[in-house]
């Protein structure tokens, strides 16, 4: 019972010592800036020590004793960090004078923290313009889009990979050749993807060049063609 008691008392003087703050933006942001499992966990330490341990600047021999990182690893990660700018050593000056250095995990925060705002500033544009894109369609078609044209739309630029530009440029010829349908302006963008037509500054000069050399009279109907109506490329020639 005695040696129980003493294992008791072990533990929660462990436990005692409460936790290290491990902040959440590293977790979530670490990959897209560039850091590895291998790196977060030298921080974790390194967030240990200054917190728990009052010791700023742990050596390389101390961290090996924690981890399952030769020496050479954690040098090298170490000098990786520093030198792109995600810890950095600073010089520090106590009460009484006297001058010592320390890791600053301060640029890692700075780093995580300026990637987070601007991939959240960079989904907001990004909505805005997917939202911006459907009531373009909505305009154009004079009415609500279906739930199966909605689908059609998300495929195009989720699954098919098409910019809002392109799908854009799409839509205005479908406009301006008088055939306002999601099944023309699917064709369109098929024809555009078989010629590797990726802009719409690339999509506007195809057409251009397709209108100048007169293929246009061999998709009209012979009526189009007496009325002069023959400035648009016929994107679907069996309609």
């Amino acid at each position: 019972m005695e040696q129980s008691g003493s294992f008791q008392t072990t533990l929660v003087n462990f436990l005692l010592q409460g936790s290290v703050s491990v902040p959440v933006i590293l977790l979530q942001e670490y990959k897209q800036v560039g850091l590895t499992e291998k790196d977060v966990m030298i921080l974790i330490h390194l967030i240990n020590f200054q917190e728990k341990e009052w010791n700023p600047l742990p050596s390389i021999q101390l961290l090996e004793s924690r981890m399952h990182m030769n020496y050479e690893e954690i040098s090298n990660a170490l000098h990786h960090m520093v030198q792109h700018g995600f810890i950095e050593l600073e010089d520090v000056t106590d009460e009484n004078g006297l001058q010592s250095e320390r890791y600053s995990l301060t640029p890692l925060y700075r780093q995580l923290a300026a990637n987070y705002i601007g991939r959240q500033t960079h989904e907001i544009e990004e909505e805005n313009a997917y939202q911006g894109l459907f009531q373009l369609f909505e305009r154009e078609f004079g009415r609500a889009l279906s739930p199966f044209e909605c689908e059609t739309l998300s495929r195009w630029i989720d699954e098919d990979g098409y910019s809002d530009d392109l799908i854009e440029a799409a839509l205005r010829e479908a406009v301006f050749c008088g055939k306002v349908s999601f099944r023309y302006i699917d064709r369109i963008l098929l024809e555009w993807q078989r010629n590797q037509i990726q802009t719409s500054e690339q999509a506007f000069e195809y057409t251009r060049r397709f209108r100048s050399k007169g293929v246009l009279y061999k998709q009209m109907k012979p009526t189009e063609m007496d009325t002069g109506n023959f400035s648009f490329y016929n994107w679907v020639s069996q309609e």
